[in-house]
This record gives C-alpha cells, structure tokens and sequence, in this order.
C-alpha cells in the first residue's frame, strides 16, 4: 500500500544527525534543503514536484547528511526499503524518480573517484550559498532557456539532450533543463552537472560524448578532465564542441 503524508508549511520532514530509512517522492509543494555548519543554517537546494529527497537511506544506515523544510504546503509518497523491493516486483514505474536521483549521485561518486589530484580548495562539507543565474548567449541558448534568465537553486542542476521518450517513463534520463537539439547530436542525453562542492560552484560532466567548454576549457568528451570551477562573476559554457551554438553564461555570486 502507498504511504502519502502531507506536510504543512515550514515543517521539518528530515533532520540532520537523525537516522531514516525512507525516501520521499514530491507529488505537490517545495521543500528546502538546509545543511548546518555551527550555529549557522544555509540553504544549499529546493526541490519541487517529481524530485526525490532522502533516497540514500533506502541502501545505508548513515545518519542523515542535510535538514529537509516545507518552503509549501507539501504533499509526498514515502517510500521504505520494504515498500521499495515490493514495488520494484509490482509497480517499478513508480521508482523511476528514485533509480534516476541514485543512478546520478553514483554517476557523480565515480567521477570523484575517477580524479587522482583534487583541488585542494575542495573541502566536504564546506557548502555555501550562492547566487547561480544562467541566461543564454546565442539564439539556441537563448530559446533553450524560453528567453529567460535561470536562476539556479537546485544542485546539482542537471543538463542534457531532450529525451524522445517520456521523462517520466525514462529511468536514465535526469535533467533540470532538457535542450531539445536535431541532428548530427553535439549534446549528450546526460551532459553537464552544475553542482555546489567545497565551497565553490563546479561544473561536472556527466559522460558526454563533445565535452563542454567552459571559459575556453574544455571538460568531458576526450579532454581526460571531468570537472572544473566555475570563476566568480561570469563564465561562458559552450555545451559540445567549439561549433555548437548552444552557448550559455553562467554568473555566481556569494549570498
């Protein structure tokens, strides 16, 4: 039987320290996602409907890595490990947001360890708040974003290839922003994460098969360089190789 429970706003639903076993499922609503350092509370993500928070307590017994606060009346689906192999037999379709959030942070677990020399500036749990917007610079880019300025709250802020399938009935398709593109493909299905790390704003490939680049950088693709840090202030992202039209600015400001 499904677990739905409703949340009034500015409730907590997760606390940091405690231990849980169960994953959440947005079906309406927002929530914030707030780490602690000290005495302090920052906000490092907000989620909304169809995105997962907690799923990492349905395969470890760790305490729980971040707070989780209704930012809205909240409405999800609980999941436990129980309910989540009863489902994988009856009802997978409905672990899809789950298997896509688990598949990305193992996508991403990876290509840490993948790196043999880390920037030393990279500091766990050591995350800041900032100010990400992203608006397009060429007419491709800027359309991808419906001609608008983006701000990013969410991280990692995941970016690919649209999908032909349904996202919602695609378990290897993750994307924040999903790029709609023709023939000959410069943008992978899984291209690009921008994600908050050590106190700074990072952007990740996902495996890409052109790369990104990224203040005339290139990452992914056959560069050998998987990750790379965003400057403060502004920074050019050209999604494939140095042909694409799919040129992006990304600016990221201290709050």
């Amino acid at each position: 039987m499904e677990n739905m429970k409703a949340f009034q706003r500015g409730e907590t639903v997760i606390e940091e320290g405690t231990k849980g076993t169960s994953a959440f499922i947005i079906l309406s609503g927002a929530v914030e996602v707030i780490k602690r350092f000290g005495d302090k509370e920052i906000k490092i993500a907000t989620l909304g409907e169809g995105q997962v928070f907690g799923e990492m307590g349905l395969i470890e017994d760790r305490p729980r890595s971040a707070t989780v606060r209704t930012s809205s009346d909240l409405k999800v689906r609980i999941i436990d490990r129980e309910q989540f192999n009863e489902l994988l037999r009856t009802k997978p379709s409905v672990l899809i947001p789950i298997m896509k959030s688990l598949f990305e942070r193992l996508r991403q677990v990876s290509d840490m360890l993948a790196e043999k020399v880390m920037d030393e500036s990279r500091e766990p749990g050591k995350e800041k708040a900032f100010e990400v917007v992203m608006e397009g610079q060429t007419e491709e880019a800027k359309k991808a974003l419906k001609k608008r300025k983006l701000l990013i709250t969410k991280f990692p802020f995941l970016i690919g290839r649209d999908s032909p399938l349904k996202p919602d009935s695609d378990v290897f398709y993750n994307n924040d922003l999903a790029i709609k593109e023709e023939k000959p493909y410069k943008i992978s299905r899984n291209h690009l994460a921008i994600n908050n790390e050590g106190g700074r704003i990072w952007a990740i490939d996902r495996g890409s098969s052109y790369g990104t680049i990224v203040n005339g950088k290139e990452i992914g693709g056959q560069s050998g360089l998987t990750r790379i840090p965003l400057d403060k202030e502004q920074n050019q992202l050209i999604l494939g190789p140095a042909t694409s039209r799919f040129i992006f600015l990304i600016s990221v400001n201290s709050v």
